[in-house]
């Protein structure tokens, strides 16, 4: 990430893909909107080492470990999670993958 635009993009897609995946279904079941803001700031702290999805399943993984249970958040168990969010990032031009290479956002323009 370079900016602090980066960062806040990088927070709004964590936290959209951590949302949406809402591992326990606390969010469904009425927990504060604000549940997992720690494990989201926490996984975008390591958004500049992800180069792949087996990289977000692993972040993810030992965020949600430490935070929750580790048996239940393998890598494996990770995996859908972290192909949405490495696929995310991609689109978005926060990471380098198969539709960037850390080319200047065009609706940014460069940073």
């Amino acid at each position: 990430m370079k900016d602090r635009r980066d960062y806040e993009q990088a927070l709004q897609v964590v936290g959209q893909v951590m949302r949406a995946w809402d591992s326990y279904s606390l969010l469904a079941e009425g927990a504060p909107a604000d549940e997992f803001d720690t494990e989201i700031a926490l996984l975008v702290a390591r958004v500049p080492n992800i180069h792949s999805a087996t990289d977000a399943a692993h972040a993810i993984s030992a965020i949600f470990s430490k935070a929750f249970e580790p048996r239940l958040f393998t890598p494996e168990a990770c995996a859908e999670p972290g192909a949405q969010l490495f696929a995310k990032l991609d689109q978005t031009g926060l990471v380098a993958g198969p539709n960037n290479s850390f080319k200047p956002n065009p609706l940014r323009g460069s940073a």
